[in-house]
């Protein structure tokens, strides 16, 4: 068969001329004379950039890299001349004339006895595009460290990123083949391509999404979709979002990345990681360690908590006795909680540091023109929370000209407001707190010995912290999860060492004090794990009040909770939950077995 002539400078083929030109191809033909290749048709936008204003019709290798002239070298005319082939060179970059970088691939055709050279100028976009896949390969890496079956499927991967083109549909095909769930949007928030795992967490099919906005694709409440919706136009880049509910017959939980496409700012990648198994454990460990917000499975606490059932099914005033910041607030909302008070109002006083008519003004109100600034007719706070519960923090405070008058409220059921003379009916449950001894105060003359025993018909007593330390590590992690969600940042757990810290120290400041310690050291993390040195100075440089080589493991009562700890805190890793107690793998599965532990 015998090959029609290529078209010489200048080309009277426009179409192929447009072609070419479009392609970013140059197109050369070898002289089997003189061995030199003559350019076909016209020359792309860039050899002139590349090889002068007027470039010879000729390939001149002395204006290229040694890389060309090496591979054309290479390859040999003679060789299979009677064959059809194709050889490709690879990438190589080369300068213009302008100091800018430029990326080339050569390949040559040999049919039958003529060689054709086409060079093709990859673009701008293909370093770009290199980047892309090299975080996708980082992102692999980090989700499949776990196991060693996924560290081989890593090494296969890292083999098949680097022979693979750096395009942009090898880029996509690499999410695919990946197995990760991605999503890329364009600049109006159509979804252009998404993965069959992102389909299949989605619970769509690939027509039900493609060219579709993602608002309407993604299965989540409104709340979720206005923020997601800020962060997706936001200019930020590398948020970490979650987690997130998407509502389908089986409900998944998911953390969402959303990454800038490099090449078009306008343009997002969004990489959906399934939570659902964490979700679902810390949910567990959640239900079986709290109690209206209160966290705690020490002896101490569920004590606690059936006191609180016991108060709240009888409507009496109630005493609550604790150090300061062991969560006396917290009790006193469980106890309004569980009570038939429950839909009318709960308001907090504090009433320390005030003086006689203020505190006086704040609790029983006051009429216009009692005293200087009074402009208006007040309503106390007594009257706010009829019908409901008024919780009376630090009451040991009280003055005595008060205490006298709230006896009275306590005993009459009725307020007189200030510079009043007429009584007003209240219907409301006082529950009191204080971090004094009471008795102690009525010895010395502080505090009414009456108004005690109207206050305290009930009483609950709040150990401190360092007297229920298995509860730290429930404590803590609670502490975590809320933190890093108002200051959406992700830190998943905290490591063995900033545990013992925290299990070691003595907490003056108790629970309180406590979660003070978990947001600084939130702050303080640069990773996703808490370590020792991101906590306090006052912590890290604590003496031990526990032997240093006792462990810090939640009690044998609770070997439960102590269970779906570990496996919260390793993400569901049951290999990972088995080596952080200290077990064997087997030893780890059987005792999930005996205590009925099935995490989904």
């Amino acid at each position: 068969m015998s090959l029609p002539p290529l078209h010489p400078v200048p080309s009277e083929n426009p179409l192929l001329d447009r072609v070419l030109s479009s392609l970013d191809i140059a197109v050369f033909e070898r002289n089997g004379m003189t061995g030199e290749f003559s350019l076909q048709g016209r020359a792309p936008e860039w050899w002139h950039a590349r090889c002068g204003p007027e470039p010879r019709p000729v390939l001149d290798l002395d204006l290229w890299s040694p890389f060309l002239k090496d591979y054309l070298i290479a390859d040999d005319p003679a060789r299979n001349a009677e064959a059809t082939t194709v050889e490709k060179s690879g990438p190589w970059t080369e300068t213009d004339g302008q100091g800018r970088t430029m990326t080339f691939e050569a390949t040559v055709l040999s049919i039958e006895a003529r060689t054709i050279l086409l060079i093709e100028c990859l673009g701008t976009g293909f370093e770009q595009m290199r980047a892309i896949v090299q975080r996708a390969r980082e992102r692999v890496l980090a989700e499949t460290i776990a196991s060693k079956a996924q560290r081989k499927t890593e090494t296969r991967l890292i083999h098949q990123l680097e022979a693979s083109e750096r395009t942009k549909d090898d880029a996509l095909a690499l999410l695919q083949h990946l197995g990760l769930a991605a999503l890329v949007l364009d600049e109006r928030g159509r979804i252009t391509f998404a993965s069959d795992r992102g389909l299949e967490l989605l619970g769509v099919a690939a027509e039900e999404a493609l060219g579709r906005e993602w608002e309407t694709v993604f299965p989540i409440n409104e709340q979720d979709r206005v923020m997601l919706r800020q962060l997706i136009e936001a200019p930020t880049n590398g948020r970490i979002v979650g987690p997130l509910c998407l509502r389908k017959p089986n409900p998944s939980w998911v953390e969402l990345g959303i990454h800038h496409d490099p090449r078009h700012p306008d343009r997002r990648i969004l990489v959906v990681t399934d939570r659902t198994e964490l979700h679902a454990l810390r949910r567990v460990l959640k239900e079986q360690s709290s109690f209206h917000d209160l966290v705690g499975k020490s002896p101490a606490m569920l004590r606690v908590y059936q006191l609180v059932r016991d108060v709240a099914s009888v409507d009496t005033t109630v005493l609550i006795e604790g150090e300061t910041g062991t969560g006396k607030e917290l009790i006193a909302r469980a106890i309004h909680s569980v009570s038939e008070r429950r839909n009318k109002p709960f308001i907090a006083a504090n009433c320390a540091g005030l003086t006689d008519s203020l505190l006086t003004s704040q609790l029983f109100g006051h009429k216009r023109g009692a005293f200087t600034g009074a402009v208006n007719d007040q309503q106390g706070l007594f009257e706010a929370a009829d019908g409901g519960t008024l919780f009376l923090d630090e009451i040991g405070d009280i003055p005595p000209p008060v205490q006298t008058a709230l006896l009275r409220v306590l005993q009459e059921k009725e307020i007189t407001r200030l510079g009043e003379a007429r009584p007003r009916k209240v219907n409301v449950r006082v529950v009191a707190a204080t971090h004094h001894n009471l008795s102690e105060d009525v010895v010395r003359g502080s505090f009414r010995a009456d108004l005690l025993y109207r206050i305290r018909v009930a009483r609950i007593h709040l150990p401190p912290l360092r007297e229920r330390r298995e509860d730290i590590p429930l404590l803590a992690q609670s502490f975590l999860a809320t933190i890093c969600t108002a200051a959406a940042k992700t830190v998943d757990f905290l490591k063995p060492d900033a545990l013992h810290r925290l299990m070691s120290y003595v907490w003056p400041g108790n629970v309180r004090e406590l979660r003070s310690a978990i947001e600084f050291a939130v702050i303080s993390c640069k990773g996703r794990e808490v370590s020792a040195d991101d906590l306090p100075p006052e912590i890290v440089g604590a003496s031990a009040v526990l032997d240093p080589s006792a462990s810090v493991p939640l009690p044998e009562h609770d070997e439960k909770a102590r269970l779906l700890a570990a496996l919260a805190d390793a993400k569901g890793n049951r290999t990972e939950a088995a080596r952080r107690l200290g077990v064997s793998r087997a030893t780890f599965y059987r005792r999930l077995i005996e205590l009925h532990i099935q995490p989904r």
